[in-house]
């Protein structure tokens, strides 16, 4: 009788130490992801990634976060070419970063004229929080032909400002990512997505 309820002991325990170990294995970087699409085939085609800003177009910081983009677009079917005129699609990149004082784009700030200095205070989301950093990846495609926008998407995730995933060079190719998971996706819903 009494090893029986010593076995039954043990299954408990074991049981809730796998529950727990699972529960610990679900955890870890998620991100916020909205896209916006009318419902229609994407028929895939050649794609240029653009910035959009043009003044950083020839930096190589772009064009590194550029090919997470592109890496994506091409696990989709997209063909990227180097030149927007051989491009059926254009796709125009954003990336942005807030942190406790500042927001840049994509996202809303109400802005005030300081002589030649306009100064940007974010809104939304509740109070900031300096030691917190976000970070947003934002993609328009649209065809060069008509320039009709035909998908368009965010992906941000919030991480400690001096942490590895708060670095643009983590970010961007884990927000590219779960932007582009289940592509086009469910439109005009915020998800939950895991990076």
């Amino acid at each position: 009788m009494k090893s029986g309820i010593v076995s039954s002991k043990i299954v408990a325990a074991t049981a809730i130490t796998l529950a727990l170990a699972l529960g610990a294995c679900n955890r870890g970087p998620t991100a916020e992801v909205a896209r916006f699409h009318t419902n229609q085939p994407i028929n895939r085609g050649t794609l240029f990634i653009q910035p959009a800003d043009p003044a950083t177009a020839n930096s190589l910081e772009f064009r590194t976060h550029a090919e997470s983009v592109a890496v994506e677009m091409r696990r989709l079917g997209f063909q990227t070419v180097p030149d927007a005129g051989q491009a059926q699609y254009l796709a125009v990149l954003d990336i942005a970063q807030t942190d406790g004082t500042t927001t840049t784009r994509p996202g809303t700030t109400v802005g005030a004229p300081i002589g030649p200095v306009v100064v940007a205070t974010p809104v939304g989301r509740g109070p900031r929080n300096s030691t917190e950093r976000t970070t947003t990846v934002a993609v328009v495609i649209q065809r060069s032909a008509d320039s009709q926008k035909v998908w368009e998407g965010r992906a941000s995730k919030t991480a400690n400002a001096g942490s590895q995933e708060a670095t643009l060079t983590w970010a961007v190719p884990a927000l590219a990512g779960a932007l582009f998971r289940d592509f086009p996706g469910k439109p005009g819903v915020t998800q939950t997505v895991r990076l």
